[in-house]
């Protein structure tokens, strides 16, 4: 390769301090034929990830065990065909995608009313895991800032030790 500049070639510091990137040692690495990256030529490092059980709301748990397989009726009426051909031609084409919708929520959600059974049976809750950052402010264990007195009320003092008691 001739000794030409490019932005591929320099060693530059990363301007965002949470994305570090690495360039490779030798630039010819990772491209094709035509100079062209075929992949890119950093890699980012991964944030580390923690795994975190979630509770499923009863209503949800409710909703996937009352689920009940129905069978639908896909004839299009034929006074539909003899007034419209247009409108039973579509009204066929949208039955057959709702059938394809029912076939695979019949799968998934009977699947999931044996995952439920099989975890409100064991564990009597059913939860699910969630791969989040460490970082991630939604899950991290919140301490209480407040101490002590909560709000001023005129009469009532606490003590050190906990007990309140009234001063008039």
């Amino acid at each position: 390769m001739a000794s030409t500049s490019s932005s591929f070639e320099k060693d530059e510091e990363p301007s965002d301090p949470q994305l570090q990137k690495i360039a490779p040692a030798d630039p010819a690495v990772g491209r094709g034929p035509a100079g062209n990256s075929a992949e890119p030529s950093t890699t980012e490092i991964k944030k580390k990830k923690k795994k975190v059980l979630i509770q499923v709301p009863d209503s949800d748990v409710k909703r996937v065990l009352s689920y009940r397989e129905e069978t639908s009726d896909l004839k299009v009426p034929g006074l539909f065909v003899r007034r419209d051909p247009k409108l039973a031609a579509n009204w066929a084409i949208m039955l057959a995608n709702l059938a394809m919708y029912d076939e695979q929520t019949k799968g998934r959600m009977l699947e999931e009313q044996r995952d439920f059974r099989q975890q409100l049976k064991t564990k009597g809750r059913v939860t699910y895991e969630l791969e989040v950052d460490e970082d991630d402010d939604r899950f991290k264990d919140v301490e209480s800032t407040s101490s002590g007195q909560r709000r001023y009320r005129p009469g009532v003092m606490k003590p050190k030790d906990g007990q309140t008691r009234k001063l008039n």
